[in-house]
């Protein structure tokens, strides 16, 4: 089961943590959002976590170079004693207002299935970047998202400030960021002790903990497997509970990028087979009409440049026996499933593999952005999705099963820059590094 330590994290000093040094995940930053990010400060974070588009491998020394000129000048700076970090994000959807609460923490890296789990796959690019990053900064810049059961919000009461936080309701992109050390001995005990009895799922930040673990079997290799334990046999982690109201998954979906041009005519001739289909006439109900198409069943919308949108309805639920056939209920209405292996692969020739491998699909939760591009044939087609539920997250995690790359977007996004966990110092209680 995971275990968690606090750890000396390495931080913003106070005169400079504002939210115009702090950044969104770098995979998520294109190159004008680099350069918007690199405007709001000298500071901003994304000048040592994200190289310029095309950078070639001198970046990553040159963003460790960075790095260690602002520990030199005070605008970094290590805390002198170990602690768990509460994080609250409170943003509006849909109307509504939500709170998701977590803590941030050190936790021991697991093989997969072994009290931690994915629940989709991975690009491998993402992967050997990270990695490259790791090598170079000494550091996890960015935290794994991961899940935890807690039903009855027993841990929220243990999450709580103590004293003046590290930055309060800070705005960034519409969401007001709170940020805290967590040192009271009862409070980090009864943490430690309620997730070492949790399973914890990934939500976002696959790549970035399988990273860990080939980091930690590179340095452990290399200094003949040491005893005892070392920062690197850990990955800092934020986790929340899976419960929560504050849980928000967005919905994410495919804009078609194939070089080859797409035969809409065949295409839709090749879909009649498996799905019902009917013209989606207004496009702004689009959300609408494919929550009620999809009901008890599975459902796509799909947009073409020449021969317009259709709502598309699985006709045989049989056909949902591409999934493993011990799947629990809750997975026999994966959409992206449907997609990859009804769609994507078949009819389209994007495999398993172009998708490992970033390539023939973009992905957006914007679906107003990728009925643009199709318009202004910058795409082929779009496929517009529901959104995954997290009990369908949960399930497939639990059950040894992954989704398709970007099944599920979590809602808002973990900021860079908060924290960063060093894995070339001390900075977990107990350990040998």
């Amino acid at each position: 089961m995971p275990e968690i330590r606090p750890f000396r994290g390495l931080r913003y000093a106070p005169t400079h943590l504002a939210a115009e040094v702090l950044a969104p995940p770098f995979d998520v930053i294109d190159g004008q959002g680099r350069q918007r990010l690199l405007e709001a400060s000298p500071h901003n974070v994304v000048r040592i976590d994200k190289g310029p588009q095309g950078h070639d491998e001198s970046w990553y020394a040159q963003a460790a170079e960075i790095k260690a000129q602002w520990l030199q000048d005070g605008i970094l700076q290590q805390d002198d004693t170990p602690a768990l970090y509460g994080y609250r994000q409170v943003y509006t959807v849909d109307g509504q207002e939500r709170q998701r609460l977590g803590l941030i923490a050190a936790v021991r890296l697991q093989p997969w299935g072994r009290g931690i789990h994915p629940h989709e796959l991975t690009r491998t690019g993402d992967r050997a970047d990270r990695l490259k990053h790791m090598r170079a900064l000494g550091a996890n810049m960015s935290p794994v998202f991961g899940l935890y059961s807690d039903p009855e919000g027993e841990t929220d009461a243990l999450l709580q400030r103590e004293g003046e936080p590290l930055l309060m309701d800070a705005e960034l992109d519409g969401v007001a960021q709170s940020f805290w050390r967590i040192t009271d001995a009862a409070a980090v005990a009864g943490l430690q002790r309620f997730l070492a009895q949790s399973e914890v799922v990934i939500a976002d930040g696959h790549h970035r903990y399988e990273t860990a673990l080939a980091y930690q079997a590179e340095r452990r290799a290399a200094e003949g497997d040491p005893e005892g334990i070392q920062a690197y046999d850990y990955v800092m982690m934020y986790l929340t509970r899976a419960e929560a109201p504050g849980l928000t998954i967005l919905p994410t979906h495919r804009i078609i990028v194939g070089a080859q041009e797409l035969n809409q005519e065949s295409l839709l001739h090749e879909l009649h087979v498996d799905f019902e289909m009917r013209p989606l006439w207004d496009r702004s109900h689009w959300q609408q009409a494919l929550a009620e198409a999809a009901g008890d069943g599975v459902a796509l919308a799909l947009v073409l440049p020449d021969m317009g949108a259709y709502i598309l309805r699985l006709r045989d639920r049989n056909r949902l026996g591409i999934l493993a056939p011990d799947a629990p209920p809750e997975l026999r209405s994966l959409d992206v499933t449907v997609l990859q292996k009804l769609i994507l692969g078949p009819l389209l020739g994007i495999s398993a593999q172009s998708l490992a491998a970033g390539e023939g699909v973009s992905y957006t939760i914007d679906a107003h952005a990728a009925m643009a591009a199709v318009d202004a044939r910058q795409a082929q087609a779009a496929f517009l999705l529901n959104a995954t539920t997290v009990a369908q997250v949960w399930q497939a995690a639990s059950h040894g099963m992954t989704m398709p790359q970007k099944s599920t977007y979590f809602y808002p996004k973990l900021l860079t820059g908060l924290v960063f966990y060093p894995l070339l110092a001390p900075s977990i209680p107990g350990g040998e590094a």
